[in-house]
């Protein structure tokens, strides 16, 4: 395959996006400046990607911001033992709804925050799909005080639950410091004051489903209400740090906006990811294909004094993200300070005239720095086209709805040729040795989470959960040696019913460009981590640290700004009507 991606490759949407940006001529060089899907689709480069523009909580910050959100507290009350109820009110066009927090007498036990944990966390919050009224706000409360698992249960007028946990350095390290009439240290390298227990959401716990959101309801988006949820966690942090440093002492300080802005919320998420992105990989083709066609429009685009300011700008951002975050311990994660060179270095390629366009700085990343430092980069080059950017960002939602349903009456001709167009890859893939599909997941019942086994050694495969789509392919092609052309796919679906995923998957997946992992997840030497990694950067965490292979921690919302920063926040970045179509010849 030719290096670049054909225009008539994208999806509609993006395809009738990027011609009216760039014109029919712009938009076929900046197709050509796409990189290929045997280069992208390796977990050596996956593993990579940062968190960008296009990540999912950079999305709903800035609809927060565009639309002037407004999250008031409603009404607070917390005791001395740490104990608390918080009540907000969520304010956007055309919709307000309730969010409700309720904090649990500390104990002073740092806990881990897995689902093994049950109700045993340091709060539990609820997202109401509209206002709650106060009895059910009541209702709610008293739910959540039953704080045994399997006991509590809600209604289909909630969103989803927000279990966390108190970081208990970084909280009373700045309970404290207020109490004490004082901000905290900023160089502390506090982070955030509470972790993220997981959004219990989606018909658990009797929650509504995500598809019984109403259509025009401003968390109808993918992991919107996720994300969302996570946000309030971090409001509700802040407020409560405020609410405990008063308690202690009537006069004490309370957390300067600089200040706050730096704490977001501790995340740590582990490798029952990799099961979800082989799960759904209509997912992973849209999270990808967005984010490659903006890479590739920002790299078409010429250099300019502003454009050298505003990747400036964006580098110093990254430069405090990368000064802020823990230290990297796995010896596959390049360093924060290698990280931080990097930087230094391309920013001081900046005050180089040499670069006629931004693919011309990109290309020298990729020259001379190792993959983390080049998609850190890349990153950034999509601060450079807002408007694009947003205007592509719909496809997000598109491209999701993509349904998995299969063709029974595709010729097997035409199946073999699905796999010969899109698989020839998986094909060549040797698995004769037992270490190319070592592995397996399963979901463990006691832990509540999907574990990864070792083939023979562990007793749970008759337990597993899918992962292995290269043996998969490898056994339909297998199988369809034995028909004809003019067979059709249901009838080897009849006799191979044990096929019908794979018949179903490669059909709906025909035409999606990046719409497969090019490596073995059940290989030996597959890292967990490095997919989790991907993963988070999708989703919008910054500078995610593995704590070893099987999780992998980070921070939402770092630096992001708080509900009164909301007001006339709009990033319209360096594009106009005038600039918006120049694209570089």
């Amino acid at each position: 395959m030719p290096d670049g991606m054909e225009i008539r490759r994208l999806p509609a949407f993006l395809r009738e996006q990027l011609v009216e940006f760039a014109g029919a001529e712009g938009a076929e060089r900046v197709c050509a400046l796409m990189r290929p899907e045997h280069e992208v689709m390796r977990v050596d480069t996956l593993k990579c990607f940062k968190a960008s523009r296009m990540s999912f909580a950079d999305l709903i910050v800035r609809k927060m911001a565009g639309e002037n959100w407004r999250i008031v507290l409603l009404s607070s009350a917390c005791d001395h033992d740490g104990a608390g109820k918080f009540v907000y009110r969520i304010e956007t066009p055309g919709h307000a709804f309730t969010y409700i927090a309720r904090a649990y007498p500390w104990d002073g036990i740092e806990k881990v925050g897995r689902r093994a944990d049950g109700a045993n966390r340091d709060m539990f919050g609820a997202l109401f799909v509209d206002v709650a009224s106060e009895e059910r706000i009541a209702q709610e409360f008293d739910t959540f005080d039953v704080k045994e698992e399997g006991g509590m249960r809600t209604d289909a007028d909630v969103i989803g639950w927000t279990p966390a946990n108190r970081s208990s350095r970084h909280f009373d390290a700045v309970v404290d410091a207020l109490a004490e009439g004082r901000q905290p240290d900023p160089e502390a390298g506090l982070g955030y004051l509470m972790r993220n227990g997981g959004f219990q959401a989606s018909g658990r716990n009797g929650s509504i489903s995500y598809q019984g959101l109403p259509e025009d309801h401003p968390l109808n988006h993918p992991f919107f209400a996720d994300l969302f949820a996570i946000y309030l966690v971090r409001v509700f942090s802040l407020d409560f740090a405020n609410a405990v440093a008063r308690l202690r002492n009537p006069d004490a300080a309370q957390l300067a906006p600089e200040i706050a802005r730096e704490l977001g919320i501790g995340n740590s998420s582990g490798q029952g990811m990799c099961v979800a992105l082989q799960r759904w990989p209509h997912w992973v083709a849209t999270w990808v294909t967005v984010r490659e066609l903006a890479l590739a429009y920002a790299k078409a685009q010429p250099v300019t004094d502003e454009g050298r300011a505003r990747m400036r700008a964006s580098i110093t951002r990254a430069e405090a993200f990368y000064a802020r975050t823990d230290e990297q311990t796995e010896s596959y994660v390049i360093s924060n300070e290698r990280m931080l060179r990097d930087l230094k270095c391309a920013a001081g390629w900046l005050g180089e005239a040499t670069f006629g366009t931004w693919g011309d700085f990109a290309d020298r990343a990729a020259a001379t720095m190792n993959g983390e430092s080049q998609e850190q980069l890349n990153s950034l080059l999509m601060d450079l086209v807002p408007g694009f950017c947003d205007a592509i960002a719909p496809y997000l939602r598109i491209g999701a709805s993509r349904q998995r349903v299969a063709d029974p009456a595709m010729p097997v001709g035409d199946l073999r040729a699905i796999l010969r167009r899109n698989y020839g890859w998986a094909l060549k893939i040797d698995r004769g040795h037992a270490s190319t599909h070592q592995h397996f997941w399963y979901h463990s019942v006691d832990n509540g989470e999907q574990r990864r086994g070792e083939r023979i050694v562990d007793p749970h495969e008759h337990f597993e959960s899918f992962i292995d789509h290269v043996g998969l392919i490898q056994r339909l092609a297998s199988v369809l040696t034995a028909w004809e052309d003019d067979a059709k796919a249901g009838d080897v679906v009849m006799a191979c019913p044990d096929l019908h995923y794979a018949v179903s998957r490669v059909q709906y997946l025909d035409g999606l460009p990046y719409a497969e992992i090019r490596d073995s997840i059940a290989h030996r030497d597959f890292l967990p981590s490095n997919l989790i990694r991907f993963f988070l950067a999708c989703l919008g965490v910054r500078c995610a640290t593995p704590l070893s292979i099987r999780y992998v921690r980070g921070t939402f919302y770092q630096f992001d700004p708080l509900p009164p920063d909301f007001a006339g926040q709009v990033d319209t970045g360096p594009e106009t009507a005038d600039t918006k179509r120049e694209i570089a010849l």
